[in-house]
């Protein structure tokens, strides 16, 4: 089987696989967005229809196509030095909504990432929530926390790093945030 064809032929798995050409090819940030234009857009956003999407696209598309992604990167040595991030720009509610098929809606309570590579210390869950999934109940992460992380990972200081704003005074890349030391190796 080829590579291609362990990603994959949708447009993510082929964006997936782009990045790591791109990563390969010495490309320093690559974004990779989920494909929203097949399967009557296929977006996380399940406000409707939520466990048949789940099941029937959503979960076998990311079991398919993250995995193919990691291994290709490990195998060709750019894990190591490359992080990733899976991430979402929001939760979801912790309970399912009354629209056909359930739905989950936008939640800012509490929500997920997995983070690989890049001196990332894997195979752990940092943090909790309450039982319904709602609200952090230890080690709660701000967005910006995330991003201090990223920016420590990229070797920038997030608290000492500046960059000029349009009046060329000097601003801090973050507003605020602490890099999660838990996620280091």
């Amino acid at each position: 089987m080829s590579i291609r064809e362990k990603y994959g032929y949708t447009l993510f798995s082929q964006s997936a696989w782009t990045a790591r050409r791109l990563v390969e090819a010495g490309v320093k940030i690559v974004t990779v967005f989920w494909d929203t234009w097949t399967d009557n857009n296929a977006a996380w956003d399940t406000h409707h229809n939520h466990h048949p999407r789940l099941k029937d696209g959503l979960c076998p598309k990311l079991d398919q196509i993250l995995p193919a992604f990691l291994d290709d990167m490990d195998q060709r040595g750019l894990l190591d030095e490359t992080l990733v991030m899976v991430i979402s720009e929001h939760g979801r509610t912790p309970t399912l909504g009354n629209s056909p098929g359930g739905a989950r809606e936008h939640w800012l309570g509490a929500y997920w990432g997995m983070f690989f590579g890049a001196g990332i210390k894997t195979g752990q869950v940092i943090g909790s929530t309450d039982r319904e999934g709602g609200y952090p109940t230890s080690c709660p992460t701000d967005p910006q926390d995330v991003l201090a992380t990223m920016y420590y990972l990229l070797g920038f200081d997030p608290h000492q790093t500046t960059v000029p704003d349009r009046l060329n005074r000097p601003m801090h890349i973050i507003p605020h945030g602490d890099v999660v030391r838990a996620l280091l190796a």
